[in-house]
């Protein structure tokens, strides 16, 4: 049995941010002409699409990546593709220097060549990527390898050193990273690629890359935009150019897909996406570094609502508190684990109280082909700005 990738309404085009906003509108669900054809099997992990996007991201605050055009195995450091000396050492240094380490390559057939700068002898180089994607600190940088074991060589826990080494290019435009890690998991392979080949028709040379697993394949199409770390899930051939554009246009991220920044906790993620959302329907956009979120207990959330004010048994801006609300209290708020708070301040001084809760879902497989496996949704139970 097998689910075709038909999209349940007319697909929004646009080529320019100027129809950005028309391409926020688009269905999580929708897929364009080039994945139309495709057949998705029935066990296949994607086709769930009941939990909330907000607070999946994976979590990292700066990467390294490298362009490797031969296979990727399962794991990218489990020897198969880069030799067990290798990968051993590599993830020493990776994981020494908090890395998240990616395996790129490029679109279609171009994926077999290497892209880096020629050397002295005009041999092909590999391409590497070092992003830092701290708010504020973003920055992508570009440089060469002749074999992946230079790397070792590599300052890679000291950034300033590391760009100094390598004479890393400052990159001027973000990367997007579309994972179609077939190895690890179909569904990124079936809906990644053509999300991946059909940003490389449009977008600039070098900007585009197939990559591997980044976490969270039940969320086929993946994206993560570098170096931000904003990443995204159940993309379509519009929602992945609109989040391109919007953050290389006007350094704002696309809300459609959107599954948080990777330097930032599971519940600070979905606050973040929540508070976005929210500003979005009264028509107001936010740069990626004018929004912090912190994870807080549910007592410090109540406290900073009675102090502004805000009674939330009584009537508030929210449509979720009489329900969420007449259960709990900040006394009894931290007995129940599935809940959850963040404070997300806007730096006008704007502050935002969200609270969630972890719902059980359905039981679905975590991989294609695997069995069923416990799931939760973080929801939104209620936002109220201080």
């Amino acid at each position: 049995m097998t689910e075709s990738c038909t999209p349940a309404t007319p697909e929004p085009r646009a080529s320019d941010p100027a129809e950005l906003k028309n391409l926020r509108a688009a269905h999580a669900d929708e897929l364009s002409s080039r994945t139309r054809a495709t057949s998705i099997p029935a066990d296949s992990c994607s086709l769930y699409d009941d939990e909330a996007l907000g607070g999946t991201a994976g979590r990292t605050a700066a990467w390294l990546v490298l362009e490797h055009a031969g296979h990727w195995g399962r794991d990218v450091l489990d020897g198969s593709a880069l030799g067990e000396e290798l990968s051993v050492a590599l993830k020493e240094a990776v994981d020494r220097a908090k890395l998240k380490f990616l395996l790129i390559h490029q679109p279609g057939e171009q994926r077999r060549a290497l892209h880096g700068e020629p050397d002295a002898e005009g041999n092909p180089t590999h391409r590497v990527f070092y992003a830092i994607s701290t708010p504020g600190e973003e920055r992508l940088y570009s440089f060469s390898v002749s074999t992946p074991e230079q790397l070792l060589d590599l300052p890679l826990d000291n950034p300033e050193e590391l760009i100094q080494a390598t004479g890393a290019k400052l990159m001027d435009s973000p990367a997007i990273l579309v994972c179609t890690h077939s190895k690890r998991d179909r569904c990124c392979a079936l809906r990644g690629r053509p999300i991946a080949a059909h940003l490389a028709d449009i977008l600039p040379a070098n900007v585009v890359w197939e990559c591997s697993h980044t976490g969270g394949h039940r969320f086929a199409p993946v994206g993560i935009m570098l170096p931000t770390g904003y990443t995204y899930g159940r993309l379509s051939e519009p929602s992945a150019l609109a989040a391109y554009l919007s953050l290389a246009g006007r350094s704002i991220p696309s809300l459609h897909g959107l599954r948080g920044r990777s330097t930032d906790t599971p519940v600070e993620q979905a606050a973040e996406v929540a508070v976005r959302l929210e500003l979005e329907k009264k028509g107001e956009e936010v740069t990626s570094d004018g929004l912090v979120s912190r994870e807080t207990s549910g007592r410090e959330a109540f406290i900073a609502l009675r102090e502004a004010g805000i009674d939330v048994n009584v009537e508030t801006s929210t449509e979720f508190s009489p329900e969420f609300f007449a259960a709990f209290s900040p006394q009894d708020f931290s007995e129940h684990p599935t809940m959850e708070a963040a404070l997300t301040s806007h730096t006008d001084g704007r502050t935002w109280v969200t609270f969630f809760e972890r719902v059980t879902l359905e039981p679905r497989p975590n991989s294609c082909g695997k069995g069923p496996s416990d799931a939760f949704s973080r929801e939104l139970r209620g936002l109220y700005q201080l």
